[in-house]
């Protein structure tokens, strides 16, 4: 049974996969994503991969299962993380840079967003709450599949049949 925390939704994205994510967004930032929305070279495409930098910084030395150096806690990490969105998406217009057209602020905008969305699915206590059944599972793992064929003939009727 789903358990809900006192947000009242599911927080399905625990201290691991919040880490995973830090760590593979973070990377994206800093090289690829500014290229593939139209800001390689660009003083907005810069803002993005410092902003990438970082975040993987801070990911880094957090205590959670990723961190390396684990001295920021994980709650203070996701305060961290709300503010460092709206950071993100503040910047192009505190520095000028929308007066360029949206892909200079945009995608940073859209950053915000997708980082806010994370921030309501991830559980701060970085248990997570939406688990499968992990016996159930282990017990499907170590059943023999031709069991479930009960009349001894081929699970799938091949084609040429």
């Amino acid at each position: 049974m789903t358990q809900h925390t006192s947000a009242g939704w599911p927080r399905p994205i625990d201290a691991s996969l919040h880490g995973a994510t830090d760590y593979s967004v973070g990377t994206a930032l800093m090289t690829v994503f500014p290229s593939l929305v139209g800001l390689e070279g660009t003083r907005a495409g810069t803002q993005v991969r410092v902003a990438g930098a970082v975040h993987v910084g801070y990911a880094m030395l957090t205590d959670y299962p990723l961190g390396v150096v684990k001295v920021i806690p994980y709650k203070a990490h996701l305060a961290i993380d709300a503010l460092g969105a709206v950071a993100l998406a503040a910047t192009p217009f505190l520095t000028g840079e929308y007066r360029k057209g949206t892909r200079h602020w945009a995608p940073h905008v859209g950053l915000c967003l997708f980082e806010l969305a994370s921030l309501l699915l991830s559980d701060p206590t970085g248990r997570g709450d939406y688990k499968a059944d992990v016996s159930a599972v282990r017990e499907g793992n170590t059943e023999d599949p031709h069991s479930k064929i009960h009349d001894g003939g081929l699970a799938v009727t091949p084609a040429s049949a």
